[in-house]
């Protein structure tokens, strides 16, 4: 065999060398891509750096901070104000650096008993010159579900049902349940908000835990096509008056006593991390509103249930801390509502008093009788928040009876089960 010419050697050489060259370039650019293919989601990369990403809630729930659409301009009873995503702002101003702020929560149920209630607290924020009104959620009940559905063993033709049939039925029946307390549950509402929206003044909502996050929302856009007043604070997180700030925490923490369990309005330790960035955006006193109140740590707190047990929500007391929040509203713990207490709950604020910080329960708008912790009884309550400058006091309507029992003896042991009211 005759052997190969020493340039077809050289050749073969060269030739060799490119396509290892162009190889391994292609072998990287490969590996490239299938790093890019693999590179893991943030939660991932939080779970490998032995950290956990927080849950965040829908924004229908709680509403996103960004500015949407095109700014609305609107006028209400001579104030001018400008809308812009989860913002409303007061662009008119007045001379003084004085609000009154009326406040509602838990009216619970839509009957003629609770409505009068409402016509009675209009009248009590008339005769204190509020400026506006804050519900802070369970404006009206959800429709009870069926506990129980009975299941034909046959149909309207004597065929036995297979067990698919059995669940096809249980299903229909149940959703059609789910819709009819859905479409009662926004007229009440609707109902209940109405009477608010009656007065002109600016009425600001928030949901509660017995609300349906749909319902809700579809309630508050039916309310806006007739009262421009009526302003959702689960969408509008910030509302920048003259000389207030209010800052919203919609939703509730614990799924366990949110009652529309197929349409939640939860939110979560990431979502609480909002109202620090608002706050900062803030350019007068904060007031936030929540329709469950922070973690606290004393009997007299308001978040204490009638079992003695602190049941707020710790993350909003971080948030508030983190912040450096000044006042609050909270609702939802009845028995504890009619007072103000510092942020950790040892002090009882007095009312009628101007100080630099508190944080308040009204009390249950509600005409059922509740035994309170103060051991009063409420058949109807609501309170007003007069600022001026960087200062604030509060008083508590009360209707009904108000008659004194006998003070509730203090266990010497907090329950360790939590309970809380519904």
């Amino acid at each position: 065999m005759k052997s190969p010419s020493r340039l077809a050697v050289l050749w073969v050489v060269i030739l060799f060398g490119v396509c290892t060259v162009l190889g391994a370039g292609c072998i990287k650019k490969e590996k490239d891509k299938e790093s890019t293919r693999k590179k893991p989601d943030a939660s991932a990369r939080a779970i490998s750096a032995g950290t956990t990403a927080l849950k965040a809630s829908q924004d229908d729930c709680v509403g996103p901070i960004v500015r949407s659409g095109k700014p609305k301009q609107l006028t209400l009873n001579d104030v001018k104000y400008t809308k812009s995503g989860y913002l409303l702002t007061q662009t008119s101003s007045d001379p003084d650096e004085e609000i009154v702020v009326g406040i509602v929560s838990d009216t619970k149920e839509n009957t003629e008993e609770n409505r009068k209630n409402l016509d009675l607290i209009l009248d009590f924020f008339e005769k204190e010159k509020v400026d506006l009104i804050i519900h802070l959620g369970d404006v009206a009940s959800l429709l009870p579900m069926p506990e129980e559905i009975d299941v034909p063993e046959k149909d309207k033709d004597g065929i036995p049902l297979t067990e698919a049939d059995k669940e096809r039925f249980k299903r229909r029946v149940t959703n059609k349940a789910r819709r009819e307390a859905m479409a009662r549950s926004l007229e009440n509402i609707v109902e209940m908000i109405s009477i608010l929206a009656d007065s002109d003044l600016p009425v600001f909502v928030i949901i509660g835990n017995r609300e349906c996050k749909t319902t809700f929302n579809s309630a508050m856009a039916t309310l806006a096509e007739d009262y421009p007043n009526v302003f959702n604070l689960n969408a509008i997180r910030r509302v920048d008056l003259d000389d207030l700030d209010i800052i919203s925490m919609p939703g509730y923490h614990d799924p366990e006593y949110v009652h529309c369990s197929w349409d939640k309005c939860l939110y979560y330790e990431s979502d609480t991390l909002s109202i620090i960035k608002l706050a900062r955006e803030a350019n007068d006193p904060v007031l936030l509103v929540s329709h469950g109140p922070p973690r606290q740590k004393d009997r007299n707190g308001i978040d204490v249930v009638s079992e003695g047990a602190n049941v707020g929500n710790p993350w909003l007391t971080s948030a508030i801390e983190k912040a450096g929040i000044a006042f609050g509203a909270f609702g939802n713990i009845q028995e504890a509502g009619g007072k103000a207490t510092s942020l950790d709950g040892t002090s009882i604020i007095s009312q009628d008093k101007f100080v630099n910080s508190f944080f308040l329960n009204p009390g249950p708008a509600d005409s059922m009788i509740w035994s309170m912790n103060d051991g009063t009884e409420s058949q109807g309550m609501a309170a007003v928040i007069h600022f001026v400058g960087s200062k604030a006091k509060y008083k508590i309507l009360r209707l009904g009876s108000e008659a004194k029992t006998a003070p509730v003896p203090e266990p010497e042991t907090a329950p360790e089960k939590k309970e809380e009211t519904p």
